[in-house]
């Protein structure tokens, strides 16, 4: 009787421990939640007036800007399909002025940004490709925080969008890996509007190529790539807008 009894108690605590390991054993895994926040843009102040009337709207940067791989930039460039398919939605035109010309550096957007007026709604800035290989990133940083509180200083309730240009067919692209972490700080830090092209193009170089006109300007198909993008991403900031 003594060995039953032992064997049964002995029976009952490996039960027990059993049973308390399946519990454990479901308990649900504690979600680490991450206390890091991305900074956020500040309100809408400009560029949501579409809704209700025409906007104006200007473009500082360089080739990538003005369309120059498009068959027509006047029909056929980004910021034409973007009107276009603006004009669809709210029924209201941008007016564009577009101060970009090809082969410039930042430092001309730091000339071209002090002719903006306080009348401007949105400001599209393009630029980046062609200092990767005149500037270290920490030189473009400052230059581009400058750019922006210039910007800022002219038209205070323009909303301001930072454009990571796209991909280019290159040795050196990864000289563009330092830029495109530059705007997206400074854009970041400065609470400006971050539109990366750059992410909407393909990285692989033989499906790159049918969406540019040489290694680097974007043809027709790219142009429209880049206006989708950006429509996409301003609906979206139009929209939330209240």
């Amino acid at each position: 009787m003594k060995k039953a009894s032992i064997f049964l108690t002995l029976a009952v605590l490996v039960l027990a421990m059993v049973g308390l390991g399946i519990r454990e054993t479901a308990q649900p895994t504690e979600k680490v939640v991450s206390t890091t926040t991305t900074p956020k843009a500040q309100p809408l102040t400009g560029i949501s007036k579409i809704k209700t009337g025409t906007i104006n709207a200007v473009i500082l940067g360089e080739s990538i800007a003005v369309s120059q791989g498009a068959s027509n930039p006047l029909t056929t460039g980004w910021n034409s399909d973007l009107e276009t398919a603006l004009f669809k939605k709210y029924s209201n035109k941008i007016v564009w002025d577009n101060k970009a010309s090809s082969g410039k550096l930042i430092d001309y957007l730091l000339t071209r940004a002090t002719e903006i007026t306080d009348t401007t709604d949105a400001v599209f800035i393009f630029t980046g490709r062609i200092d990767r290989n005149f500037s270290m990133p920490e030189q473009f940083t400052e230059k581009y925080t400058q750019l922006i509180n210039i910007i800022k200083s002219k038209a205070p309730k323009a909303d301001i969008f930072c454009v990571v240009e796209p991909p280019m067919i290159s040795p050196d692209e990864s000289k563009f890996s330092g830029i495109r972490k530059a705007i997206i700080n400074v854009s970041a830090e400065t609470e400006t509007n971050l539109l990366d092209v750059w992410s909407a193009f393909p990285q692989d170089q033989d499906t790159l190529s049918t969406l540019l006109q040489d290694v680097l300007h974007p043809n027709d198909a790219g142009n429209k790539l880049m206006s989708d993008y950006i429509y996409q991403q301003l609906v979206m900031l139009i929209n939330e807008d209240k």
